[in-house]
């Protein structure tokens, strides 16, 4: 990792402390990025001890799609704000009978990174955290075994289809897309296929978005999104900063929305009314952000999200019950904290 073959580093949200904590990253400049301009959750992720190791670049968070179409069939005036909402919804609409043979909801469950970020908005959702501001683990408490159990119980119970268990995130759009789902957990990205006109959408115009659903009022989202950030072993810091500064600026921020529908680090740009009208869901998706939580801030991000991904996925699947998976998740978490 020493090399100074690069200058800039195009980082993940998620490995901003392990390559902080190696050096393998530098501190930036307090006064170089102007993150009082940009959303909170998105500095927080670029920062390891106090420290701002990385220029937030864009974002992501999650979106809750709903079938807008079937919900005023079954009389429902407002999309469900939380998980029991949602479940007296769909026994309302898929007793309806243009609803036959759907499903309630899904998210990403198969054993993959999008599990980590499913099992950490539902213990957040349910007000727990995986682990503390000091990267200890905190999954053996009540508030993560009501979060796990949400996705538990929603196999047992039928609330999900059964081969949600081997969702990612294409899969669950295919799903809702075709209209097999009244309710996806999913990514901004889903918008433009979703409204597609040409006849490969049986949902446009249909459907609305929303926050996602927690246990006593809107749930908390996993923040995605990457940064950039400068390797201290380039002989360019300079340049690389100079770079770094032009290339998230909010004025280059603007000028990608016209490109991209990655969505940016700065508030502002979604009430701008070019951009809302392009892009409507973006007010919504600005709230999700606003309220949004990073996956777990640690030094090895790598084993500990496999040993998420392996306790929640032994849960979901019934080969352990929620107690034992939480307890030998956080064996495993507290295991690597210490290294």
């Amino acid at each position: 990792m020493k090399s100074d073959t690069f200058s800039v580093l195009n980082l993940d949200v998620v490995w901003t402390s392990e390559f902080a904590a190696n050096k393998w990253i530098m501190p930036l400049p307090a006064d170089a990025i102007p993150t009082d301009k940009m959303i909170p959750a998105t500095v927080n992720a670029a920062t390891y001890r106090d420290t701002l190791v990385g220029a937030p670049y864009y974002t992501d968070g999650a979106l809750f799609y709903f079938r807008s179409d079937l919900l005023k069939a079954a009389g429902i005036a407002a999309p469900p704000k939380t998980w029991d909402e949602m479940k007296t919804a769909c026994k309302a609409i898929l007793a309806l009978p243009q609803a036959a043979g759907m499903s309630c909801y899904a998210g990403q469950f198969d054993k993959n990174e999008a599990l980590t970020v499913n099992f950490s908005e539902a213990v957040a959702s349910a007000g727990g955290t995986v682990v503390d501001a000091e990267g200890k683990p905190t999954v053996n408490t009540p508030e993560a075994k009501k979060g796990l159990n949400l996705l538990v119980d929603g196999f047992k119970e039928g609330l999900f289809p059964s081969d949600a268990i081997t969702y990612l995130e294409e899969q669950g759009r295919r799903a809702f897309q075709d209209g097999k789902l009244v309710f996806l957990r999913n990514w901004p990205f889903l918008h433009a296929s979703l409204s597609a006109t040409d006849g490969s959408s049986k949902v446009a115009g249909k459907f609305g978005i929303t926050s996602i659903p927690g246990t006593d009022g809107p749930g908390v989202s996993t923040l995605g999104g990457r940064s950039l950030a400068i390797s201290p072993f380039t002989a360019n810091k300079a340049t690389a900063l100079d770079f770094i500064k032009f290339f998230t600026s909010e004025e280059q921020a603007k000028k990608r929305l016209a490109l991209s529908s990655r969505a940016p680090a700065y508030a502002s740009l979604y009430a701008d009314p070019a951009v809302v009208a392009k892009r409507p869901f973006f007010p919504t998706l600005l709230t999700s952000l606003n309220n949004a939580q990073p996956r777990p801030k640690v030094v090895q991000y790598g084993a500990t999200t496999k040993a998420i991904q392996e306790e929640a996925y032994a849960a979901i699947t019934g080969k352990k019950d929620t107690d034992t998976a939480l307890n030998d998740m956080q064996a495993k978490l507290t295991e690597l904290s210490a290294k």
